[in-house]
């Protein structure tokens, strides 16, 4: 089980990115927080999943990411992810695991799509 204290940090850095104009469609949390497997040094693993960033993407909004992490909670290390990527990538190692093992944290404004989000919700 996933600590709640973990989803809250979550959910707020997905708010303040959306707030920043990186309109996410939702998170997926996976790795040792969802494993059972973290300790009080790991960090958070999170697939940033939105329209944005499909196709090329724009360094200032992935370093925008790690701004908004390292204010929010400075363990999560948040990997931008397009919505047609979730959808459709297959040589993603980290997608698939992402899809496999994670747990999908829905985002208020952008609004979540069970079709699109094959990993289990919270």
């Amino acid at each position: 089980m996933v600590e709640e204290s973990v989803v809250n940090s979550v959910r707020k850095f997905l708010e303040v990115v959306d707030r920043k104009g990186i309109p996410v469609s939702f998170g997926v949390l996976f790795g040792s927080q969802v494993s059972g497997r973290a300790d009080r040094w790991s960090d958070i693993d999170l697939l940033v999943v939105s329209p944005r960033f499909d196709g090329a993407r724009d360094r200032k909004e992935v370093y925008s990411l790690w701004h908004v992490a390292a204010r929010v909670d400075d363990r999560i290390e948040p990997i931008p992810c397009g919505v047609r990527q979730w959808e459709e990538d297959d040589a993603s190692t980290i997608v698939e695991i992402a899809r496999r093992e994670g747990i999908v944290i829905p985002h208020e404004r952008g609004g979540s799509d069970e079709e699109t989000a094959p990993g289990k919700a919270l």
